[in-house]
């Protein structure tokens, strides 16, 4: 199943712009150095000290990048001063360009543990856990017994749900130096996650004996003592609640903790309490840091993400359009904002930020992913697919891009295009059965029920999955429908039923194909099973009493009509009042009729709604109370009427009735004609 089009908070900043080599470290050093493009790094909004730092730090960048393609100790000498620069922006939330610095320091530097322990940090910062394993995985080969690369992966690990590979990196993190209190706090989480709470309390006991000054611990303890039960315990331990994390021997973040000056130290701080989930304090670090240097985007924009974080997103919105105030250029920030108000539904405000982003900076392909999103949810679908477009010019081989483009060329009315792409696709990637479906969509929208009925049935042949079978099924149902074939469509829409039984469209289309065989008593309980998954449904509840009263089912009819007529307006109750005045006028059942109450109901609906449809049921009436003389008048209107509109395919059953009036004979049951 293709992957939807979403990319999850900060995490892809620079994902389609930064493509880190998988296939290992003795491959990395073989080949040359690939560096790519640091963004650039919009400094209105920081304080004067940071800036100074960062500029001396890109004066260096920028002469050593000058003297052309590395190699030797130059390579080695612009590894340093690429690691060194990201480092630098990891510190300061500069989170794209610390990344993309980072990434080159690797690249030039594959032997340095520091380098990729920090893209790890980097990576887990923007969320993008599965790469951070991937640096963190890299470093421990390098360093296999560093405490801080284990309690790391740990973690991140545990965040992507992977329960037994984090309890193996918790395990093998209590034997080593200055982490034995991370180790078993992460093996209580792991435990309390995987309804172990008993080996969860004794692992955060554990952890609080090696670290009593971690008091956030008791809220974890008391989570374990209410899961077993013990209330009194669990009330004692929240009482001893407090905020301080548990911490872990890190030299490489204490380092460059070292090296912050002012707001980058509280920022700092701000990050390492969230990354222990400690989001009270997160966020009153970066308020102080925003109080403090009122003027500063990364401030800002740090308490928004936490914001985010702590799905707080009105307090998150505002707070990004205030660094964005202060530096309305920030790619980074217009993303964010752009992927917030995406999440919220806002997309043309979404819109909006991630254009601004692309004009600034035309290779940011997540940027033009999450633009085709908001465009895709506004209706411009060939805007989304031109913007899928751009990104893939980025990431040539992204399946998932081409499969969202293809989608969006077939909703934007791009057939053959959409038919290309997704027939490329599978050329390009093998079967898929999700395509094979919208192909025979594709095919039967271009007027190709031939083609697109052996798409669905190799659907069938390759055994579905049940929703996709049900659609399968539900698809060669309706093209044998249309091809009035309702013996073929009728078990098809059965097996539909069958692979899901909560799909009201098959119930409703296996009504109209047994109601044209005459099966109308199976026609009205397919409509009914279709009106129970759905009671508002006008159109499924027209389908049953339409049925019936081809059935023969007048009583029932016109008590459901009745009925359905006292129930609050959910559309077509103008079709129902009609159709009980036709029962009551015409009905065969001398029971049902009631020629004046028939009268009454239809000329009211005509001083409503003055159709030729209601002008023939107040003839109707008239006849049935024996007034034939008006029930004349009114047909003859009638069929004046339908000549000048020129809809001579309703002028025979019009004189027909006419004639029965001027025989003094009232109409019976029209409906069966």
């Amino acid at each position: 199943m293709t992957k939807p089009i979403r990319l999850s908070g900060v995490a892809l900043i620079i994902a389609l712009l930064v493509p880190l080599a998988t296939t290992g470290l003795h491959a990395q050093e073989a080949a040359a150095p690939r560096l790519i493009p640091v963004p650039e790094v919009d400094l209105r909004g920081v304080d004067g000290a940071v800036r100074d730092q960062i500029d001396q730090q890109r004066e260096l960048l920028e002469a050593a990048l000058a003297q052309g393609t590395p190699t030797g100790d130059d390579a080695e000498q612009l590894g340093l001063l690429f690691g060194d620069a990201g480092q630098l922006y990891l510190v300061y939330d500069l989170l794209p360009a610390a990344r993309a610095c980072l990434t080159n320091a690797a690249e030039l530097q594959p032997r340095s543990f520091r380098w990729r322990y920090l893209l790890g940090s980097a990576a887990e910062h923007l969320g993008e856990l599965e790469e951070a394993v991937e640096a963190y995985d890299l470093a421990r080969t390098l360093r296999p017994d560093d405490p801080a690369t284990a309690v790391r992966l740990g973690r991140v690990h545990l965040e992507l749900g992977r329960h037994e590979e984090a309890r193996g990196h918790y395990q093998r993190a209590i034997a080593l130096p200055g982490s034995t209190a991370a180790a078993h706090f992460g093996l209580g989480r792991v435990a309390f996650e995987t309804d172990d709470p008993t080996t969860a309390l004794q692992h955060f006991q554990t952890a609080l004996r090696e670290q009593p000054r971690a008091d956030s611990l008791h809220y974890h303890i008391a989570l374990a003592h209410r899961a077993l039960g013990d209330d009194a315990a669990m009330r004692a331990a929240m009482e001893l609640r407090g905020e301080a994390p548990v911490a872990f021997a890190d030299p490489i973040a204490a380092e460059i903790k070292e090296s912050a000056t002012g707001i980058g130290a509280q920022l700092l701080l701000g990050r390492v309490a969230l990354a222990a989930n400690a989001f009270e304090i997160a966020e009153e670090r970066f308020r102080e840091a925003v109080r403090d240097y009122p003027d500063s985007t990364a401030a800002k924009r740090s308490l928004a993400a936490a914001l985010e974080g702590m799905g707080r997103r009105a307090e998150a919105a505002m707070w990004y359009q205030e660094a964005l105030n202060l530096s309305p250029n920030d790619v980074g920030l217009l993303f964010q904002t752009g992927l917030l108000y995406n999440s919220e539904g806002r997309y043309q405000a979404a819109a909006e930020r991630l254009r601004r982003a692309v004009e600034i900076e035309p290779s940011f392909g997540p940027a033009w992913v999450e633009l085709a999103r908001s465009l895709g949810e506004t209706g411009d679908h060939l805007e989304a697919a031109e913007a899928l477009t751009r990104a893939l010019e980025l990431a040539p081989d992204d399946r998932n891009l081409r499969f969202h483009r293809a989608s969006n060329y077939r909703l934007g009315g791009r057939r053959e295009l959409a038919l290309r792409e997704f027939e490329s696709l599978l050329a390009d990637f093998g079967f898929d059965r999700e395509i094979l479906l919208l192909l025979g969509r594709i095919e039967q929208g271009l007027g190709r029920p031939a083609s697109a009925a052996r798409r669905f049935e190799q659907l069938v042949e390759a055994g579905a999955d049940p929703p996709l079978l049900s659609q399968a099924h539900f698809e060669l149902g309706n093209i044998r429908t249309q091809q009035e074939r309702y013996e073929e469509a009728i078990p098809h829409y059965q097996r539909a039923i069958a692979a899901n039984p909560t799909l009201k469209e098959a119930y409703f289309n296996l009504g109209t194909a047994l109601g044209r065989l005459g099966q109308f008593t199976e026609a009205a309980l397919a409509a009914r099973r279709a009106l129970q998954l759905d009671p508002g449904d006008s159109r499924a509840r027209a389908a049953e009493v339409t049925a019936l009263l081809l059935a023969g089912e007048d009583a029932r009819v016109r008590l459901m009509l009745e009925q359905t007529l006292e129930l609050p307006d959910q559309g077509g109750s103008g079709f129902f009042a009609l159709l009980l005045a036709e029962v009551l006028a015409a009905s065969e059942d001398d029971s049902v009729r009631d020629g004046t109450m028939a009268l009454n109901l239809a000329t009211d609906l005509f001083q409503r709604a003055q159709t030729p449809a209601h002008g023939a049921v107040v003839a109707l009436a008239y006849a049935e109370t024996g007034d034939f003389e008006q029930a004349i008048a009114w047909q003859q209107r009638l069929i004046e009427n339908l000549d000048r509109a020129g809809a001579t395919e309703a002028l025979p059953d019009a004189r027909e009735r006419l004639a029965a009036y001027q025989a003094g004979r009232p109409v019976r049951a029209p409906w069966r004609r």
